[in-house]
């Protein structure tokens, strides 16, 4: 009886595979397989791939499907009401694991097998180390998709009616224009000023709200007392960051004038310009995390939200209600309900 894991017979399947076309020349370092070839070898792969997802059992799969399914119907949402004319775009493997989850997951596995194929590593290897890529990097992948669908819930628990992207003019002064895509964390390019990214109009608020998402490292660096030339420089060539896939926090302000846009943070001169709402995500493990939580502090104590600093429970299921960790920073547990953060967006009334 084959007591052997399914994605260890497909594998066995595959190998017979490449033995039994000597065409096929797969080595450490170097790899040939013929055209004719490879429809029916990526086929073989991907079945590997297949069952060994299918094998991993983990929490965060099951939150990841059902995250999934939220942030697709939320796009949705969004893009019809905003009449979009392309998605909201995202990095390839976050794009793949929110809306196919399963083949998202196929993805982050794909480099560990084909190191299996050349002879890099041994099958025990492989189950190792491609189990440890999943686990980490479901975590990962839940954690920034979980802040993509929760900035989409909040404009849509705003109710927006139009939408525009923030760009500078010759002098450095923020305008709006016309906005087809939403790309989260890309606001114009500028070395040293933080600008939102968007501008929507809200029926509910029945005011603008300048929206952004910069990353969290970033935020702790807005007000640096002092910065050597050698930082600066960097800054220089890195102020925008983009294309980063890294933990975001969201400020929102409300603003009635369009010609009266907020710059948020200039760099280089150590302006601060404090945004009425901040939001920052914690899974509940990180909640007991002491250091995570004095980052958050001290970004609250750097930006100085004027309504106060949130924090959103992502996957905490015992906490009710909201409550304060410190003046002016509370807490809120959502987990995947949206109506969870209409508290959040009541501030702004």
């Amino acid at each position: 009886m084959d007591l052997k894991p399914e994605w260890r017979q497909k594998y066995d399947i595959l190998k017979s595979f490449i033995e039994s076309n000597p065409e096929i020349s797969i080595g450490k370092w170097e790899t040939s397989i013929p055209k004719s070839l490879r429809d029916e070898f990526y086929s073989r792969f991907d079945q590997v791939r297949n069952a060994f997802v299918k094998s991993w059992e983990s929490r965060f799969f099951v939150d990841i499907c059902a995250l999934g399914k939220a942030y697709v119907e939320a796009e949705e949402r969004l893009f019809k009401i905003l009449a979009l004319k392309k998605h909201i775009e995202l990095q390839v493997d976050l794009a793949t694991i929110l809306h196919t989850p399963h083949e998202g997951m196929m993805r982050l596995i794909y480099d560990r097998l084909f190191e299996l194929v050349q002879g890099k590593i041994t099958e025990n290897d492989f189950e190792r180390v491609a189990q440890e890529n999943l686990n980490q990097n479901a975590l990962e992948m839940f954690r920034f998709g979980y802040e993509l669908w929760a900035a989409i819930s909040i404009m849509l628990l705003l109710d927006p009616d139009e939408i525009f992207r923030v760009s500078l003019d010759e002098n450095d002064k923020p305008f709006v224009s016309e906005l087809d895509q939403i790309v989260i964390g890309a606001q114009h390019h500028h070395a040293a000023k933080r600008i939102p990214e968007f501008i929507l109009h809200s029926k509910r608020v029945n005011a603008y709200i300048a929206f952004k998402m910069p990353l969290r490292g970033e935020v702790d660096y807005y007000n640096l007392p002092t910065e050597l030339p050698t930082q600066r420089m960097l800054r220089d060539r890195t102020g925008d960051t983009s294309m980063a896939l890294a933990d975001r926090m969201i400020f929102m302000s409300v603003i009635q004038d369009l010609n009266n846009i907020p710059v948020f943070a200039e760099l280089h001169e150590r302006k601060i310009n404090s945004p009425d709402l901040t939001i920052e995500f914690l899974m509940e493990n990180d909640f007991g995390d002491t250091k995570a939580v004095m980052q958050i502090q001290n970004r609250a104590d750097i930006m100085k939200p004027r309504l106060g600093g949130n924090i959103v429970l992502m996957n905490q299921k015992s906490l009710s209600g909201n409550f304060k960790i410190k003046e002016n920073l509370e807490t809120f547990s959502v987990g995947i309900d949206s109506k969870l953060l209409q508290p959040i967006i009541d501030k702004l009334i």
